[in-house]
């Protein structure tokens, strides 16, 4: 319950905000915040990674039956180590050459070269204290303390949206809403670090990491990061290809399809998150721990496939209802067959989860990695072949599908690797 608290507080805050800056800002001024902070957030594409690595050692450490001295504030410190030496050099760009990329990212569109400079690097800034926060929070889950991180992160996202939707009220400036971005951003930094440093053991978040400490967060978070780029790149490529190709209705009308068919995925994911600590620290006890561990994953994963199939036959049932509650009765759906194979991708995807949270806690970040990436790349061929050969929508969702299908090789490596343990 409380790590799908967790996991919706950001999105729900993210709609509020969008609604009360279109408002503020108008259209134009609300594409370039939206601009602005997409293209700085190329910095964060590492964020997930970087996150999930602080989780998965973090938790390993303080589940270790013979507990180092300072393991877990060695891990926390190499994990923002890395984060600011990756921050620091995307700062430095975005100053060098703050002119050329504003012009080259806004055009005339920010209107004069300081404002356009000035929204550029305080998006940047913005992001760059996200990231900081994001690993804070990653390793208060690391320790296993959903109902404090949730609580937390409902707090300080919903008072964050409230201060932003003002200011934007108020000034109508990107430029200050930015900033304001900026500064509760550090607040909810703070704020997380504090509450890290009160469940900390001994209270200790930074102690000198050593060379097998900063080895594990590389080893561990290349691939992830080989796999946040691929995930960021499936969400994003069959939309580009079916607006080019299809057109802009098709290609919100396959986004809606999306939108809803997603949940089926997203729901069961976020409820289980917690199993990712879960596993990490059960997995330091070694083969000790094998049975544990089987038994919890043979029970999420029944229990989630149970989610996944509910909510299928529910939107499946109600989807009329659903398209038109959704995207309002001007909507009429053309291509009703996509939403129906999307509905059983994100059921296919789902069967995937508790291997998936399973292999990371097991520190199996590498075949995770390349069965995604694989199957991405897989899917991104297919997209390309079926959706300008007469496929459409339906292509697009076969497409999605196939991807589905690729991962579920994870099943397969999930047993191995529990048979190995």
């Amino acid at each position: 319950m409380w790590s799908g608290l967790d996991a919706v507080a950001a999105p729900f805050a993210t709609i509020l905000i969008t609604g009360g800056l279109v408002r503020s800002l108008g259209k134009a001024d609300y594409g370039l915040l939206v601009v602005a902070l997409a293209v700085s957030g190329l910095s964060a594409a590492v964020n997930p990674a970087i996150s999930a690595t602080t989780t998965k050692l973090v938790s390993q450490a303080a589940g270790a039956r013979l507990q180092e001295e300072h393991a877990v504030a060695r891990v926390i410190t190499a994990s923002v180590g890395v984060a600011l030496l990756i921050n620091i050099l995307f700062l430095a760009g975005a100053m060098l050459f703050e002119k050329p990329l504003a012009a080259l990212v806004f055009g005339t569109a920010a209107g004069s070269g300081a404002r356009a400079g000035d929204i550029l690097l305080l998006a940047v800034l913005t992001v760059c204290v996200q990231q900081f926060d994001g690993i804070v929070g990653a390793a208060i889950k690391g320790l296993e303390k959903f109902k404090q991180q949730a609580l937390l992160e409902l707090a300080v996202r919903l008072t964050g949206a409230a201060l932003v939707i003002y200011v934007g009220a108020l000034t109508a400036d990107v430029r200050i809403v930015l900033a304001t971005y900026c500064l509760t951003s550090t607040v909810s930094a703070g704020a997380r670090v504090a509450v890290l440093r009160w469940l900390a053991p001994a209270g200790e978040i930074l102690a000198r990491p050593r060379r097998a400490d900063l080895v594990q967060v590389f080893r561990f978070g290349s691939w992830m990061w080989l796999n946040a780029v691929a995930s960021v790149a499936f969400g994003t490529v069959d939309r580009i290809v079916v607006g080019r190709i299809l057109g802009m209705a098709a290609a919100a009308e396959f986004t809606i399809y999306l939108q809803l068919s997603q949940l089926i995925h997203f729901v069961p994911s976020s409820l289980f998150t917690f199993s990712f600590p879960l596993f990490s620290r059960l997995s330091a006890g070694g083969s000790a721990a094998r049975s544990e561990i089987a038994w919890y994953y043979r029970k999420y994963r029944r229990v989630i496939v149970a989610i996944a199939v509910a909510l299928a036959t529910a939107i499946g049932v109600f989807r009329n209802g659903l398209l038109g509650s959704f995207a309002g009765s001007s909507f009429q759906p053309q291509n009703e067959w996509a939403f129906i194979l999307l509905i059983g991708s994100f059921v296919v995807l789902a069967c995937n989860i508790a291997p998936y949270y399973l292999l990371l806690g097991l520190g199996a970040s590498r075949p995770v990695s390349l069965i995604s990436s694989g199957s991405m790349l897989g899917s991104v061929a297919l997209l390309a072949v079926l959706v300008p050969q007469g496929f459409g929508l339906q292509g697009a969702a076969l497409a999605r599908l196939a991807y589905a299908c690729g991962t579920l090789s994870l099943v397969w490596v999930a047993r191995r690797a529990l048979r190995k343990l």
